[in-house]
Order: structure tokens, then sequence, then C-alpha cells
């Protein structure tokens, strides 16, 4: 497993794109930041950070 990199990324959407997984997974971010454009109800929020998570091996 590789070191984070010092950076917060956000996505584009309501959920992670292929292109986003492969970008994430290769940079591994510290964290994540969300906007408005990202979030609509209580599970789709919890899904996206669970993709976030699971994309930079995080439980």
């Amino acid at each position: 497993m590789t070191e984070s990199k010092s950076m917060i990324l956000g996505c584009a959407g309501k959920s992670l794109t292929p292109e986003e997984i492969r970008f994430y997974s290769d940079e591994r971010p510290w964290g994540f930041i969300l906007f408005a454009r990202n979030v609509s109800e209580t599970e789709q929020i919890r899904d996206l950070v669970a993709s976030m998570r699971d994309c930079v091996g995080r439980p």
C-alpha cells in the first residue's frame, strides 16, 4: 500500500465515473470534499462515500 498524497479532491457528480475511480485509486488523496452537486439523498451520499473509500483502500 502506498502513502496518501497531500490533496483533497472532489468529484463531478452524484457517483464516481470509471475515470475518477482509476484516478483516485492511483493518486490516493488524503480526503474528499462533497459539494451540493454531489448530494441528493442519504442513501446516495452513503454510497458515494463508500465508493470513495473503496477506491483509496480505506474501510
